[in-house]
């Protein structure tokens, strides 16, 4: 069994889905294995013995993303204990893997967090260009019931992210 097999995911794919394909670097890859592993855990807790989960392509995109977010959380709080010098490498990291989940799985917050990122590193025309994306994608942006797991699990106030967001354009 593969890193990312733990879940069977269903064998229909929903209308307009389209999986898309990311490389991982080793990091990325043990992020994500692990919260493939938390997941299946907390989903196989109850089950019947010999059964297996089976969660649908998005659902499992979606795990796979949040694995790299946790992945990024983990970078950023590296911050604290390296020194300035190495912010820029640190955080490089931290937006190519935020960028990762968000292809996967297209939550616009992803786009608002890159967005922070490129702020910290003082790159405030990458910052804006990525509060103007997040806002554009957060406009057309329905959430289904896989979105609001993961929306919720966030802990943003969506409603302050867009106002956050509009605030750093406006000036």
């Amino acid at each position: 069994m593969g890193l990312f097999d733990k879940f069977k995911s269903s064998p229909t794919a929903p209308k307009g889905y389209a999986p898309v394909k990311v490389e991982f670097t080793e990091e990325e890859a043990r992020a994500i294995g692990h919260a493939l592993r938390r997941y299946s855990e907390i989903f196989n807790a109850d089950a019947p013995e010999g059964t297996e989960a089976i969660v649908t392509h998005k659902m499992h995109d979606a795990m796979k993303a949040n694995g790299l977010v946790e992945y990024v959380e983990d970078l950023m709080l590296q911050l604290q204990d390296v020194p300035e010098a190495d912010y820029p490498e640190i955080i490089d990291k931290a937006i190519r893997a935020q960028m990762k989940a968000y292809a996967m799985h297209n939550l616009p917050v992803y786009l608002y967090q890159i967005a922070g990122m490129f702020e910290l590193l003082g790159n405030d025309a990458k910052a804006r260009e990525f509060f103007a994306l997040f806002l554009q994608a957060q406009n057309g942006f329905s959430a289904d019931d896989v979105d609001m797991i993961f929306l919720k699990q966030s802990g943003f106030d969506m409603d302050q992210v867009v106002l956050k967001a509009q605030q750093k354009l406006a000036r």
